[in-house]
């Protein structure tokens, strides 16, 4: 994707505003020996989602198999709020659901967000790393729906925002992000199954105030 023009030949700027942040960071090591069994134990209990396969494991992380693992994507979630939600209010961030997703050749993960959730997280356990791509997309309205030359797609115009991903990498985002593996957009090239580890954030705490009537506290 091109980088888009910041400077007119008649001396406009154009200013990105409310952007949607996409967190990145590589697990510098290995998996350990307990995690691959654990991710093996979740592997032989799947169901049919939308286009691929889902473990019926809702609580993948609470298994204490994956302790170091669940460690780091806390340090990573903490990261994320100070950094990016910089909340005044006293609130802490926690993994409410976790799961495991797999998809195989010739498989999709259909076009979706995490409703109930804050912000979400997709930890990469295996991939093709030479082919395989995640799908972000735009859902902001818009009364025209402009479709730009394929040269000239930047951040500005662009629908559809694809990422390459790696064994080991996690990402988090708002949970209203839509996302998915389309095969219409050649996410998905290898005989390789994809597999993926997805989780939900919360907070708890209190938000708002009592005078304001906007207190909310947060168990």
């Amino acid at each position: 994707m091109k980088q888009p023009k910041t400077n007119s030949t008649i001396g406009g700027v154009v200013n990105p505003i409310f952007a949607v942040p996409l967190y990145t960071n590589l697990l510098k090591r290995s998996f350990y020996e307990r995690e691959h069994q654990c991710f093996g134990d979740v592997l032989q209990r799947m169901t049919h989602n939308t286009g691929n396969l889902i473990s019926l494991n809702n609580y993948v992380l609470n298994d204490e198999r994956l302790s170091d693992l669940r460690h780091w994507f806390h340090l990573c979630i903490d990261d994320y709020f100070k950094l990016i939600v910089c909340p005044s209010e006293s609130v802490k961030p926690y993994i409410t659901i976790s799961w495991i997703n797999c998809t195989e050749h010739k498989q999709y993960h259909h076009k979706h967000h995490h409703p109930n959730s804050i912000i979400s997280g997709v930890f990469y356990i295996d991939v093709d790393e030479d082919t395989d791509t995640i799908s972000f997309y735009r859902d902001a309205y818009n009364t025209i729906n402009f479709h730009p030359s394929k040269d000239d797609v930047n951040l500005y115009n662009a629908g559809l925002w694809k990422m390459s991903v790696q064994r080991g990498l996690l990402l988090l985002f708002p949970s209203s992000l839509s996302h998915g593996v389309n095969l219409d957009v050649m996410d998905v090239t290898s005989n390789k199954a994809r597999i993926s580890l997805s989780f939900n954030v919360f907070v708890k705490g209190t938000l708002g105030s009592v005078n304001s009537k906007t207190f909310l506290e947060l168990k």
